[in-house]
């Protein structure tokens, strides 16, 4: 018995990480003046978790949306703190993204963060 949980959750966790995907991969089809939003998804609790963050809240993640990236959305679940959000806002600044505007949307249980970003030329 004590196996067969071992081996689930192996399966599982390695399951997860073949799904998250990297945001060059994410973004390598968009072309110049064409726009992509990271959405930040938090749970509320982790606004006051923005160093240590929080890897255990189920609905936190970060996404990429291109508008053709189905299935490659997710760049990673869970929320490790702010430093990985200004990671993947200087990563989409260094491939030839702008900040073309920023909107929050407040829920229940959930903080969403949009930030939309547009292709230039580099």
């Amino acid at each position: 018995m004590r196996f067969i949980l071992i081996f689930c959750s192996i399966v599982f966790t390695t399951t997860g990480f073949g799904q998250q995907g990297t945001l060059i991969d994410a973004t390598s089809n968009c072309k110049k003046g064409e726009y992509v939003i990271m959405e930040v998804r938090m749970q509320l609790e982790d606004e006051f978790q923005t160093i240590e963050g929080n890897e255990a809240a189920n609905l936190s993640r970060i996404a990429i949306f291109t508008g053709e990236n189905k299935n490659n959305e997710l760049l990673s679940k869970g929320f490790s703190g702010y430093n990985q959000v200004v990671k993947y806002l200087n990563q989409l600044e260094s491939i030839g993204f702008v900040l073309d505007q920023t909107y929050s949307i407040k829920g229940n249980s959930l903080l969403i963060t949009h930030y939309v970003f547009r292709k230039q030329k580099r």
